[in-house]
């Protein structure tokens, strides 16, 4: 594959580690978030800030990007999950527009509007010239981060997280401490986050705040509703069709606006990946809830029931 497939992919993996962690926070322990634009923005620029001025090497950045955004999304989640949960996602969106002011005006330390621009990280003694070692890379992670998410889920926490989906108040009343779980949900997510947003980091070797904006947080939303919810394939599926949705758009939004046939069309184009999203959303909350996870489900067990379905 080119180096452009390749960088397609590589944001496949990276998005799909942000669903993997958003699933377990929304699907699982039932918490609505519209702030995970922001920590992945926060794990993007801890990971760029540690190997520009503090020299750490890559493997080293990576988690202690996640750990900063863990720690950042536990600020945020003290005060925002004692919320009743109609005021959760408003708490997170909240965060969110702080964080893109911080990350946006702390010139000093993010270089403001201007950003940064991170240098090859070495691996094994070779740069990250070419898109293929950071694909094995984000491959690893992501199936790192499957592997534990699915260990985690099939075990008490996974069992405590649905309950406090179904119902809080119940899930206490049975002996369930509901808040330190509800931490541990959106700090496990916002780890998974802040590891994801370094890789990106590296992938796109330039970040801005305006990447880190709430489409961005909205896009991971979409992620898991259209890969489906409660589904850690689910959330690998999403991915693929987001990042590829986003780029047949742009593809297309570029060919309206530099084929000149349509001079005044600019400025509606420039909105259309959003319209898109938000339409793609809706249908699949209405006629999909389930997501393409579902799907699956279903024609795996017309092939199992087969021929007597």
């Amino acid at each position: 594959m080119n180096n452009y497939i390749l960088h397609l992919f590589n944001m496949v993996c990276i998005y799909a580690i942000v669903a993997v962690g958003l699933n377990i926070m929304t699907g699982y322990a039932g918490q609505i978030s519209l702030g995970h634009g922001g920590l992945f923005g926060v794990g993007a620029y801890t990971g760029a800030l540690l190997a520009v001025k503090a020299g750490f090497p890559f493997f080293l950045a990576i988690p202690l990007a996640g750990a900063v955004a863990f720690i950042a999304g536990a600020i945020f989640a003290l005060p925002s999950l004692r919320l009743r949960p109609f005021y959760l996602p408003i708490a997170t969106l909240a965060g969110q527009f702080i964080l893109e002011y911080i990350l946006l005006h702390w010139v000093s330390l993010t270089g403001g509007p201007k950003g940064l621009l991170l240098p090859k990280a070495p691996l094994g003694g070779l740069g990250l010239e070419t898109n293929l070692p950071l694909f094995y890379i984000t491959a690893i992670c992501l199936l790192l981060v499957i592997w534990l998410a699915d260990n985690l889920l099939r075990g008490k926490i996974g069992r405590v997280f649905l309950a406090l989906r179904q119902n809080d108040r119940a899930a206490a009343a049975m002996g369930i401490a509901v808040y330190p779980y509800k931490l541990l949900a959106f700090a496990i997510s916002s780890f998974f986050a802040g590891m994801a947003g370094a890789l990106f980091a590296y992938a796109a070797n330039t970040i801005t705040p305006n990447l880190f904006n709430l489409t961005l947080s909205i896009e991971f939303l979409a992620v898991i509703i259209i890969g489906g919810l409660s589904s850690i394939s689910g959330s690998v599926m999403g991915a693929v069709v987001i990042v590829f949705l986003n780029e047949i758009l742009a593809i297309l939004g570029g060919c309206i606006i530099n084929s000149g046939s349509y001079p005044s069309s600019g400025m509606a184009v420039l909105p259309l990946s959003e319209f898109v999203l938000g339409l793609v959303i809706v249908i699949f909350i209405i006629f999909k809830p389930k997501g393409l996870a579902g799907i699956g489900r279903n024609v795996k067990r017309q092939f199992q029931r087969w021929p007597f379905s």
